[in-house]
């Protein structure tokens, strides 16, 4: 019990610190592996699961997420597939929006996909975008427990 303790403190510490107070997480010192901690926090699954020539960022039930910069897309998509194809998942690709000028990577990203028929085959989220349940629900959650 202590164990569960002991994480769910060190949750709440990183959040406080590294998030500001509109709770999502854009921070220019995050690295991208802090973002996929806290969206494993938002959506469970295994981070950093190992395959052969690889690690999936993280893995659920259903999704083998590749979680990337927005500006590095173009790698985004064959680690999806072939972390998907190594997990037996559907892949998934997390595109870290920072800025407003992001966004034109995420229309690249789905053209891409789209000339390559892959647009419904790879299912696509930004983030924070498409988390804000999520991450509302985390605060409201916090709050209830101090």
């Amino acid at each position: 019990m202590s164990s569960i303790l002991n994480k769910y403190i060190i949750w709440i510490v990183l959040i406080i610190t590294f998030f500001p107070s509109d709770g999502y997480g854009q921070s220019d010192k995050w690295l991208e592996k802090d973002y996929a901690n806290y969206i494993q926090h938002l959506i469970g699954g295994q981070r950093e699961y190992s395959v052969e020539s690889g690690r999936v960022d993280l893995l659920t039930d259903e999704f083998a997420y590749e979680i990337e910069w927005a500006n590095k897309w173009k790698e985004s998509i064959g680690q999806s597939i072939w972390y998907a194809l190594q997990t037996n998942k559907k892949p998934a690709i997390i595109l870290l929006i920072r800025s407003e000028s992001d966004y034109k990577y995420f229309i690249q990203l789905n053209s891409a996909l789209e000339y390559a028929n892959l647009k419904n085959q790879i299912t696509v989220y930004l983030f924070p975008n498409d988390f804000k349940e999520s991450i509302e629900a985390s605060k409201k959650e916090k709050w209830k427990r101090k």
